[in-house]
């Protein structure tokens, strides 16, 4: 775990003006301090950093969380979390809302009734939003897995194979090439599914003139990756024709405008500018992309009338899409790493695939 992590964490603790802060989501605690186990908490204050787990990773927190004092607690954690604070002498602890449920905010509070118990939203996303060299070597390791494994499938997708077979195989060849499992749900929708934009892998069979949205990703070492290809099967109606131009077109477009200094609104205007120019709007999505890392979905968020600046090191999906039921639907994505001059598109595959 990097050291400088853990100062971004006590730049916040002082911009705060807080004591301390609790962290309890499962990326975040592994993100913070190395920890990989099921079970765990941080507290973290501007001179100590915390983990609480269970008996089960007590030689595990001990090896991963190098630097960290480790408190191992019983049936209730909330007794040896109180137990941590109580020495410090801290009153105002901050701690993530979205990740911290209300009984679990209800019993701290009254365990420890002189503790100011502050919500805060999304600083730990925010401080993960830039990636370090190795988080990024990490996500393109896990990207190359699955393009690798897209490159195999090409040899089964054929008329007549059904949608769920197209998803087990490639899970299965990103499992062989070395993925931890998949990134998320893979979708696989042809013909008329490919109108869902996030659609279940169904028994329908390909067909010749299908349009498959293959939407998938691989993990390394926690880390994920996100990639999708419309595979075109034979030859396309002039519609579905339109929409896989129109797509294809907004990508490239969105890609050459990705440097430090845009803002996440005007990536997404450059790529909808294409779909309004062509009369598709309507059938798009309200966002872009989304950063990538130990969450298949990050920050930065690439969506409307967000004014995020992007920065070096920010990494993140591009991915337009266009979804028109009755004719079908497209969905091209690259995955992107911003440099100090512009972007380093990372995915290799082809953004135009036919069978």
């Amino acid at each position: 775990m990097s050291r400088s992590r853990l100062e971004n964490i006590r730049e916040v603790i002082r911009q705060r003006n807080v004591d301390a802060l609790f962290i309890q989501g499962a990326n975040n605690v592994r993100y913070f301090s190395g920890f990989t186990g099921s079970n765990g908490y941080l507290l973290i204050t501007t001179t100590t950093a915390v983990l609480i787990t269970d008996q089960r990773y007590t030689e595990q927190a001990k090896q991963e969380a190098t630097g960290w004092t480790i408190l191992i607690h019983g049936l209730d954690p909330f007794t040896t979390i109180t137990m941590a604070i109580k020495p410090l002498g801290i009153t105002r602890i901050a701690y993530e809302s979205k990740e911290t449920t209300d009984y679990q905010i209800t019993e701290l509070r009254q365990e420890i009734p002189f503790v100011e118990w502050v919500p805060c939203v999304d600083v730990c996303i925010q401080l993960r939003a830039v990636k370090d060299a190795d988080e990024a070597t990490w996500i393109q390791t896990a990207l190359q897995m699955a393009e690798a494994a897209l490159g195999d499938l090409c040899e089964v997708i054929r008329p007549g194979v059904s949608e769920r077979e197209i998803a087990v195989e490639l899970e299965m060849m990103m499992r062989k090439r070395g993925s931890e499992g998949p990134a998320f749900d893979t979708i696989v929708a042809s013909g008329p599914n490919s109108a869902h934009p996030h659609a279940k892998p169904t028994e329908r069979a390909i067909q010749h003139g299908d349009l498959i949205v293959i939407d998938f990703g691989a993990t390394y070492k926690g880390y994920r990756s996100d990639v999708t290809r419309t595979i075109i099967v034979g030859e396309l109606e002039s519609e579905q024709q339109q929409l896989f131009d129109c797509v294809h077109l907004a990508l490239e477009q969105a890609v050459a405008g990705i440097k430090p200094g845009a803002n996440c609104h005007e990536l997404d205007k450059l790529a909808r500018d294409v779909f309004i120019q062509a009369d598709l709007e309507a059938y798009s999505l309200r966002g872009l992309g989304h950063g990538v890392g130990l969450d298949i979905h990050e920050y930065p968020r690439v969506v409307m009338n967000n004014q995020t600046m992007i920065e070096p090191g920010m990494l993140f999906t591009v991915e337009p899409g266009l979804y028109v039921p009755d004719i079908g639907g497209v969905r091209i994505e690259d995955m992107v790493l911003v440099t100090e001059e512009g972007c380093q598109v990372l995915t290799r595959t082809p953004r135009v695939m036919r069978l």
